[in-house]
């Protein structure tokens, strides 16, 4: 029975969303409970500490995208790189963000430069998981895939096989 469901359709868009900000929010405390364990019980020099915890948070967030927003089932080395990728470079939009803020409205909008950094790489970062690093793979007997260069197959009815 053929799957009729529209696979971006609003209803699992936003549970992908909801799934997504779950996911990154529990990135962001993954991230700092491992900052607070690694300063408070080593010797590790902060700096070091919050390499260490930042690659925790996203390594979770890598697997909760894929295996509980996106339900990629995929195994494929394109996924960790276009992950990766994506948060580089929404790192440096995010920083862009924030300068830009600063520099147009001065130090006193600290906050508000933060939360527009913050939200447009949330929006960035969703988009780019989505499409580019979890994207759904079209099924192998897709009609809308790329045309072949092979003839297609034409049905001979059981009645008319005689004559063929």
């Amino acid at each position: 029975m053929p799957n009729n469901s529209n696979e971006n359709s609003p209803p699992k868009v936003s549970r992908q969303i909801l799934r997504f900000l779950v996911i990154g929010g529990s990135s962001v405390a993954i991230d700092g409970i491992c900052y607070a364990l690694i300063t408070t019980w080593s010797g590790i020099s902060p700096d070091v500490a919050k390499g260490i915890s930042y690659v925790c948070g996203m390594l979770f967030g890598f697997w909760g995208n894929k295996v509980w927003t996106f339900e990629s089932t995929k195994r494929s080395v394109s996924e960790p790189i276009f992950y990766v990728l994506i948060y580089a470079c929404t790192l440096g939009l995010n920083v862009g963000i924030n300068r830009a803020v600063l520099l147009l409205a001065g130090d006193e909008f600290r906050l508000l430069g933060f939360f527009l950094a913050t939200g447009t790489t949330t929006v960035a970062n969703f988009v780019g998981m989505k499409f580019l690093a979890f994207r759904e793979q079209l099924p192998a007997d897709s009609t809308t895939s790329a045309p072949s260069s092979e003839p297609p197959e034409v049905a001979i009815p059981v009645s008319d096989r005689r004559a063929a």
